[in-house]
């Protein structure tokens, strides 16, 4: 009602004005021939006149205005469903161009992780044989240096293997009960040349402890660990694993050497992607900034935590900590150990 009596304001003033002249002329000017009964009568029939116009008018404007407001929602409701239809289509084309580009990039990444894996393999064969020929080597002192290189790049190869399957090895990983001791001596084994040619101490209090976790990849873990004892060795090299039972339901292994050390403030970046530290001994050894990065991915697919601690010239600690997710995989793993035997 206020936005008809708005529009028609001006309509309104001007009824108003025309009945003052009116009253005023037949009211003032002609007052001796006209009787005020007259007057007030012909006011109320022309109020009642303009009551009924505007009422006649704002029924109209009404109906008009309920048409208009129909036509609008209808017209909003199919741009609606317009722009709905599109947005659902373009979404829809988004995704599928995704999906299409997300497959094609597994298949690509899945071709070069078999690519690299038969490559590895490949390699290994003139690899072993350079090795054997090398065991004929007269020089003694060329024999040990090409020793050194074959073992090296026998070390590189199997990393190079398993980081290639680490993004994608949820496909490869078989939880068991592991004994530390083995894999430690695994690992060890794995190591042996450069251990025994930089004459490393090595002491183990492993006491029987086990872990549910996947063999091959704890393993892998400590490869690199060890590696980088050898890498950033002191004069008089250590090493050490010890095993502690924290609870029922977790266990901590320690891998220690009595290397240079990290520098306190380089430590929350040891295993960032590439990250180099400046203890670098100069000549010795070229870093990838790689071998911890791996360890840290491969503790977090396995759900080990892993924690450093060094102090430069003393040293550097690696924990492990391993827990028992039998109940979460909701398996029993070492009756389906024993029905396998």
């Amino acid at each position: 009602m206020k936005n008809y009596l708005k529009e028609k304001l001006g309509g309104i003033l001007t009824c108003v004005m025309v009945l003052a002249v009116i009253n005023l002329y037949f009211g003032v000017l002609c007052a001796d021939s006209v009787y005020f009964a007259d007057l007030l009568y012909l006011d109320g029939i022309l109020l009642a006149a303009g009551l009924f116009y505007l009422a006649l008018g704002y029924r109209k404007w009404k109906q008009i205005t309920r048409i208009l407001d129909d036509e609008i929602h209808k017209n909003r409701e199919e741009a609606s469903r317009l722009l709905g239809s599109r947005v659902t289509d373009v979404m829809c084309r988004m995704e599928k161009e995704n999906a299409e580009d997300i497959s094609i990039l597994l298949e690509e990444r899945d071709g070069l992780t078999d690519y690299i894996t038969r490559w590895a393999h490949e390699v290994k064969l003139p690899l072993s044989a350079l090795g054997l020929m090398n065991e004929r080597n007269p020089d003694g002192e060329l024999q040990g240096e090409m020793q050194g290189c074959l073992e090296r790049i026998q070390q590189l190869l199997n990393t190079m293997m398993m980081s290639s399957k680490l993004k994608n090895m949820e496909n490869d990983v078989r939880y068991e009960k592991v004994y530390l001791e083995e894999a430690v001596n695994e690992a060890l084994k794995n190591q042996s040349y450069f251990l025994i040619r930089e004459h490393f101490q090595i002491e183990k209090i492993l006491e029987g402890a086990t872990v549910y976790s996947d063999r091959r990849w704890l393993v892998y873990m400590l490869d690199q660990l060890i590696g980088n004892a050898v890498k950033y060795r002191a004069q008089q090299p250590s090493l050490t694993f010890e095993a502690k039972c924290i609870s029922a339901d977790e266990v901590k292994l320690t891998v220690k050497d009595n290397g240079i050390g990290i520098a306190e403030g380089e430590i929350p970046y040891i295993f960032d992607r590439g990250y180099i530290g400046s203890n670098l001994r100069s000549g010795d050894y070229r870093s990838t900034g790689m071998g911890l990065y791996f360890v840290k991915e491969t503790a977090g697919h396995l759900g080990i935590r892993l924690e450093a601690y060094s102090r430069q010239g003393e040293g550097t600690r690696f924990e492990l900590r391993f827990f028992n997710n039998t109940a979460y995989f909701n398996m029993d793993i070492d009756a389906k150990r024993q029905a396998e035997e």
